[in-house]
């Protein structure tokens, strides 16, 4: 337990993360957001003291007969209140939704840049793709986090407002409402570390189903699932594998049901501890009727605020725990880079390519693909690589344009080492051309042209 919480922990650093993403995805639009939050936030007790007034002046009017002269204007002043807090609501979804849609497209277009810009052998690592799979789906999921750290500031000024006038006729009301939800929120935020942890254990299980899905609907895998009769096959994995992750979302989802209704009893006998209270100083004098309207409306409010405080903090602090993959990701570096003192690749090509004792094996594999290859390819001359699969027909093209470096000895262009260009500069100086399918299953040409 106390390790799940020092996780938590260390995962808040993330929001600073996610304000900047925030901030430049449209900083006029998160201002405008705040403005509306904090107005909004003020308005329940702005509310509740103008119905205190007019529920006094009404206990006033019943015993002496007379009535306040500014009444009605308070009656006035509540209406508008209440309309202007529902235009600002509406206000504030407005400004919600402009930045939803601008966190999600400045955040995936910084995770797409970033991706391009990775080495060809990250892409090989499945832990790799775990992690881009979940950067993918934190670049748009995390929204919510967005819009729950505006609820937290509307939220706290709004407790704080309300817990200051509860404080001023009982300090005592108070702190029984704080001590009832900090239960509940120690429940839910150990729950939602739970969640946290199956869903990256079930990370690679829903690649695999999203794998299967595509491969059991799609015109490309059509003709051999006909063929070999595969459609039972792999309906029936897909069906297993659905299952297993619907078991154990439902084990934990039933867990967390059961320990959400005793915490909920706790907070509910609190608040309605705190209200029959009220109630019996008013019966006995020792309240106005404004006052009861009041501390009604504040322990109500506050009691929801304080558990909404908690949990919007405890869901801020969880959803931190899924931007870890997508920071993760941005700290991923390409090793393939250009050196400071990198020079532009030569335009016109004057001399050719030579590889020089080239060995390569890719990363995690001690089987030397090429073993100290010798070639020349010279300004103009054409060649075919021909042989079987496995034999580095593909690779030897791929160190050519450098999206590996040799594991031994160097490729020159133009005498010069592939590693001494601009590797950018190097990418724009070759060009390609589709390769149609081959009628033979063994043998698949390259070709290679010098300019």
């Amino acid at each position: 337990m106390l390790d799940s919480w020092a996780i938590r922990a260390r995962a808040l650093r993330n929001v600073p993360v996610v304000l900047r993403f925030a901030w430049e995805s449209g900083y006029g639009v998160v201002i405008a957001g705040i403005v509306c939050r904090i107005v909004g936030a003020l308005l329940p007790v702005m509310m509740l003291t103008v119905g205190k007034l007019i529920l006094d002046a009404v206990q006033l009017r019943s015993t002496t007969g007379e009535l306040r002269p500014d009444f009605w204007w308070l009656v006035a002043l509540e209406c508008g209140l209440a309309m202007f807090g529902a235009m600002l609501g509406r206000t504030g979804g407005f400004f919600d939704s402009l930045l939803a849609d601008r966190f999600t497209r400045h955040v995936s277009v910084r995770v797409m840049a970033h991706a391009s810009r990775l080495d060809l052998s990250t892409y090989e690592d499945p832990a790799f793709h775990d992690t881009l799979e979940r950067a993918r789906v934190q670049a748009t999921d995390r929204v919510g986090m967005v819009q729950a750290l505006g609820s937290l500031l509307q939220q706290a000024v709004t407790v704080v407002s309300l817990s200051a006038s509860i404080a001023y006729f009982s300090p005592w009301l108070l702190a029984l409402l704080v001590i009832a939800v900090v239960p509940a929120f120690v429940g839910e935020s150990h729950f939602a570390f739970l969640g946290y942890s199956l869903n990256i254990e079930q990370t690679p299980a829903r690649r695999r189903l999203d794998y299967l899905r595509l491969l059991g609907a799609s015109k490309e895998a059509a003709k051999e699932m006909k063929l070999f009769g595969l459609a039972p096959f792999v309906t029936g994995e897909f069906a297993q594998l659905a299952d297993q992750l619907y078991d154990q979302n439902v084990r934990l989802a039933r867990r967390r049901l059961f320990s959400s209704l005793l915490l909920s009893l706790v907070s509910t006998g609190s608040y309605y501890g705190a209200y029959a209270y009220v109630v019996f100083r008013t019966v006995n004098g020792g309240m106005s009727w404004g006052d009861l309207q009041f501390l009604a409306g504040a322990l109500a409010g506050a009691n929801g605020g304080i558990q909404l405080l908690f949990t919007t903090f405890s869901n801020i602090a969880d959803q931190s725990l899924f931007l870890t993959d997508l920071i993760e990701f941005f700290k991923v570096q390409p090793r393939i880079q250009s050196k400071p003192t990198a020079i532009p690749a030569p335009r016109p090509m004057c001399d050719g390519v030579v590889f020089e004792n080239v060995s390569f094996a890719y990363p995690g594999n001690d089987r030397l693909v090429l073993d100290r290859l010798n070639l020349r390819i010279g300004l103009g001359e054409r060649i075919a690589l021909v042989g079987t699969n496995g034999q580095g027909k593909t690779t030897l093209v791929k160190l050519l344009v450098r999206q590996y470096d040799p594991t031994q000895g160097r490729i020159l262009l133009d005498g010069v080492d592939l590693r001494d260009y601009r590797v950018e500069d190097l990418h724009r100086s070759y060009g390609s051309v589709e390769q149609r399918l081959c009628p033979c299953p063994v043998l698949t040409p390259g070709v290679i042209s010098a300019p």
